[in-house]
């Protein structure tokens, strides 16, 4: 177990005899003492079964956040860390109980973050390039660069059974098809219609309509609907660029 060190409890200059009953009556002495090294639990108690406390500390990483600003003087491809992020630390105590050697009981009993985590913090913009332009025999007005995910209709995906009645509808009230993308409102309309290119080789998702959104789709985010669920989790996260149709 990673960092771990076994203390027991010890009080300073006094001695400290305590007695616990155990199975069929049998005395259970424990006498505590406190030193400057690690210390050990005295058993008096040595002809019969006896109870051993141990109180154990693990230390292990608390994982540190992100956070997002963003820059309305920034185009939307731009993105700088202005902070890196770093893990804190945080110390378990757990109270340890044997019997005859063997741990018959594990509790925690405090949990103290000693080393506060410090955030990552990421700047992105949110300004777009305007433009008429054509590209595959359409014409947009503006395109931007985005994280795309994938969704499909199992329940790990959009948190609904078919018996629901609001199952594979999206947000505008339509039904879920090859075509649908989720996006955040406050950046693309609903109803607008998209064409979602790949800029990393893979096939272009190709014509869409924005008519969905999703709790974890803030900014420049969006999630593609697919029929196979298996399609989805494939598609993992990739960056796109998506353009506004005229």
């Amino acid at each position: 177990m990673k960092n771990r060190k076994i203390y027991s409890i010890y009080i300073l200059a006094v001695l400290v005899m305590s007695f616990i009953t155990y199975g069929n009556g049998g005395i259970l002495n424990y006498v505590f003492a406190e030193t400057s090294e690690e210390s050990e639990i005295v058993k008096t108690k040595k002809d019969s079964p006896f109870k051993e406390l141990k109180y154990t500390i693990e230390r292990s990483p608390v994982e540190h956040g992100v956070k997002i600003i963003y820059n309305e003087n920034q185009y939307v491809d731009y993105e700088e860390i202005v902070q890196k992020g770093s893990n804190g630390m945080k110390k378990s105590v757990y109270q340890e109980s044997y019997v005859d050697g063997e741990m018959v009981e594990r509790s925690l009993k405090e949990e103290i973050i000693y080393i506060d985590p410090v955030d990552e913090i990421i700047e992105v913009g949110t300004k777009v390039r305007i433009q008429a332009a054509s590209r595959a025999g359409f014409r947009f007005s503006n395109e931007m660069e985005m994280v795309a995910t994938a969704y499909d209709l199992s329940y790990e995906s959009c948190g609904k059974y078919p018996d629901d009645p609001y199952y594979g509808i999206t947000a505008s009230g339509t039904k879920a098809q090859p075509g649908t993308v989720a996006v955040d409102p406050s950046v693309i309309a609903l109803g607008t219609k998209l064409y979602i290119a790949s800029t990393d080789g893979s096939p272009d998702y190709g014509f869409a309509t924005a008519l969905d959104t999703g709790s974890a789709i803030k900014g420049y985010r969006i999630d593609l609907f697919m029929e196979d669920n298996q399609e989805a989790l494939n598609f993992g996260v990739r960056p796109v660029k998506v353009y506004i149709l005229d």
